[in-house]
């Protein structure tokens, strides 16, 4: 459990930083940041095939179905509506809106597990998921000033931004239960070639992605924009790390932990990229977000204590 416990931190801490790619490339437009990054997630991993072939052998049509679905939904989609969040709605408003994922997926995928009577009593596990949401709003009092004063001044395009970070939560919460009910159908793959497989798989819907969006862009512009040299080491640098390497740490979280267990500790990604954020413009947090962020930890304890626990008579037993 504490093996699983740590691979979820790293690619919580490796996904924050997904946060900061918009803030850097803010003359790109988000469908292109989107776009350039899964691109390069797939060249990056194509040569891993031929060291994962035998394995990658076994896969079924099926399989690969589901893989690109999670590549094109929680991948591509769930990083387009992100971008454009953070770059229309502001990246205080995207925190708001992925902060709430850790709670609906733990109760989206322990009302799932009833099916095969793994799930935890409500009363056992609400008490974390309060402490969580609080803790969640307590960080982002001062965020939710600086997005009501965005939303004040920026109309339609502040509200566009809204609506992407909804349909950010939305698929954000779908794509970690899915994934991990397939890993944990499939104990015996491998986690990192279930990420070298979601590249692979990726790449096609991707490379069209940015050619229809760079067609359809004013003529005369360059393929790689205006600033080529800085976009690729940007897009290849969050293919590879915050992708690839991102995903197979959170696939071997995702094969050791309950997923309503595992789907709380998405709470660390918005605890690193507020310490990044603040990073960027060289400011201390406030007292409400360190208290906050403390808040949050607290609810994650809690929440692995309730899956520890010795359980009672009909109640799905305790994690070792």
């Amino acid at each position: 459990m504490v093996i699983g416990v740590f691979y979820g931190i790293a690619a919580c801490m490796i996904w924050g930083f997904v946060y900061l790619v918009p803030l850097v490339l803010p003359e790109y437009d988000p469908a292109y940041i989107a776009a350039g990054r899964f691109v390069s997630f797939g060249l990056l991993v194509g040569p891993l095939v031929w060291l994962e072939r035998r394995e990658l052998a076994h896969y079924t049509l099926r399989d690969w179905i589901y893989v690109a679905k999670l590549g094109v939904i929680g991948n591509i989609a769930y990083f387009w509506f992100l971008t454009y969040c953070i770059q229309y709605a502001g990246a205080p408003l995207a925190g708001m809106c992925m902060s709430l994922v850790p709670v609906l997926v733990a109760l989206v995928s322990n009302h799932r597990s009833r099916k095969t009577g793994s799930a935890l009593p409500l009363a056992r596990l609400l008490p974390g998921l309060a402490l969580i949401l609080a803790g969640m709003v307590t960080a982002n009092l001062t965020e939710f000033d600086m997005a009501a004063a965005s939303g004040a001044d920026g109309g339609t395009r502040f509200w566009y931004g809204v609506v992407m970070g909804v349909l950010a939560l939305a698929t954000w919460t779908w794509y970690p239960i899915r994934n991990a009910e397939w890993l944990l159908a499939h104990p015996q793959r491998s986690p990192r070639t279930w990420s070298t497989a979601q590249g692979i798989a990726t790449l096609p819907f991707a490379v069209v992605f940015y050619l229809v969006v760079w067609w359809m862009d004013e003529p005369g512009r360059p393929l790689l924009g205006d600033n080529p040299w800085w976009f690729v080491f940007v897009v290849a640098s969050s293919g590879i790390v915050c992708s690839w390497l991102g995903i197979v740490f959170w696939n071997a979280m995702s094969q050791r932990l309950p997923t309503a267990l595992g789907g709380q500790l998405i709470v660390f990604e918005t605890i690193f990229a507020v310490i990044y954020a603040h990073v960027l413009r060289r400011a201390w947090p406030e007292p409400t977000m360190c208290a906050g962020l403390l808040m949050l930890l607290a609810g994650v304890l809690l929440s692995l204590w309730a899956f520890r626990r010795p359980h009672k008579a009909g109640e799905p037993a305790a994690l070792d």
